[in-house]
């Protein structure tokens, strides 16, 4: 049985940046469910990088209200040292790892043991595959990058049957049941985070082929697609002249929003775009315009056409300022080499990308995760209306 037409939560990457994603969801999915009188309930839960842990730990408790009580209280309690570590001697050892490789398969630019160990001890495994078993998640996606193959790879945990829709080269669609793994590969950030081996293959974040989430909702034939991202939508900035030039850490930070967050404003663009076309067909040459181009779509490609309603929400403030602004060193539990790491990064310009990417300490998580959830709640009304279309067109 295929859910017809499915409803996705899609949620994007960021690092330590996903506090922001839990507070949306917190409003969306457990305030709002007592103000409207039944639980918002999504078929497909896509994520990637950060997105890919929240999903599944969200997904876990699909339906229920107490899954976003959990999730906030994760990031609202968190610190660096629940994340990774980073030592003093790393600071001579580090370039040696990106030049030469990582000393052993848990090492890369800093130590993630203690988030392996989060999750792979603390997660509620045996919850999500009940829910996924009962019917109550239909399917939940995760992307990685195969580091050899370059190929983006979709894990899909599910027991119902689905149908590709515009299948693509180069994307390896695998259905097996979603691991500690398999979220610690969509988490580990290219440098940042070592490579995950499964089966014998070394995974890397998804994002690296730029592969949104949202890209695997619409091949699952998703309709209608809640879309939380955590990039503020910052106004394109002249640079004065003789600016200095960048720091490194800026660079690497405006990289990995490059990486990890620009495709998700790219593909959104490109729906717009198709949903307008198809609008302006209908219009100009009647209620089966859809149809009849789609007919001729399928005699030249497997692709066709449809609309896919879409409801984003994003950071009201830019979370890399956010993080420059709460930055306290002497207030972060964590090793001297981190903290000494840290005070680098935050040093390198007026807003930090790369702090925000790396901060994972509830002097700022929670600052983010409560901006997500008032983000969400300023938009109550326009959420409520997009839930009873997906509610009304799932009835017929």
């Amino acid at each position: 049985m295929v859910l017809n037409p499915p409803f996705a939560l899609v949620l994007d990457g960021g690092g330590a940046r996903g506090a922001y994603e839990a507070g949306v969801l917190r409003f969306i999915l457990g305030d709002l469910p007592r103000r409207i009188g039944h639980p918002v309930r999504p078929d497909l839960i896509c994520g990637s990088s950060v997105g890919g842990l929240n999903g599944a730990a969200i997904g876990a408790w699909n339906g229920d209200p107490q899954g976003t009580v959990e999730l906030s209280s994760f990031w609202n309690e968190l610190s660096v040292a629940d994340i990774y570590r980073f030592e003093a001697l790393d600071l001579l050892r580090s370039p040696m790892r990106l030049l030469r490789g990582p000393a052993d398969n848990e090492l890369a630019w800093v130590d993630a043991r203690p988030l392996h160990s989060v999750m792979r001890e603390f997660f509620p495994w045996d919850k999500l595959r009940s829910c996924i078993d009962e019917g109550r998640l239909g399917a939940l996606v995760l992307t990685a990058t195969d580091v050899h193959s370059g190929r983006i790879i979709q894990f899909i945990d599910t027991r119902q049957e689905w149908e590709p829709l515009d299948p693509r080269y180069g994307i390896q669609r695998e259905f097996t049941r979603i691991n500690a793994d398999h979220v610690l590969a969509s988490c580990a950030i290219p440098f940042l985070f070592p490579p995950i081996s499964i089966d014998g293959r070394a995974m890397v974040d998804g994002s690296l082929r730029q592969n949104t989430p949202i890209s695997p909702a619409l091949r699952m034939g998703a309709e209608y697609a809640l879309v939380v991202g955590t990039r503020y939508p910052r106004p394109p900035v002249e640079p004065e002249e003789d600016s200095p030039l960048p720091s490194t850490p800026a660079l690497l930070g405006k990289a990995l929003n490059s990486l990890l967050l620009d495709p998700l404003h790219q593909d959104m663009a490109q729906i717009e775009f198709i949903n307008g076309i198809l609008e302006a067909g209908v219009e100009a040459f009647g209620a089966n315009f859809t149809e009849r181009i789609n007919a001729t779509l399928k005699t030249r490609s497997k692709r066709t056409l449809r609309q896919v309603k879409t409801l984003s929400i994003l950071p009201s403030e830019d979370l890399g300022r956010v993080a420059k602004t709460v930055w306290d060193p002497k207030s972060v539990d964590t090793t001297k080499g981190t903290r000494f790491m840290l005070s680098q990064i935050a040093g390198s310009g007026e807003e930090s990308d790369l702090l925000s990417y790396l901060l994972f300490d509830s002097s700022y998580t929670r600052i983010i995760e409560d901006l997500g959830y008032q983000d969400a709640s300023r938009r109550e009304t326009e959420i409520i209306a997009f839930l009873e279309e997906v509610v009304a067109t799932q009835g017929n």
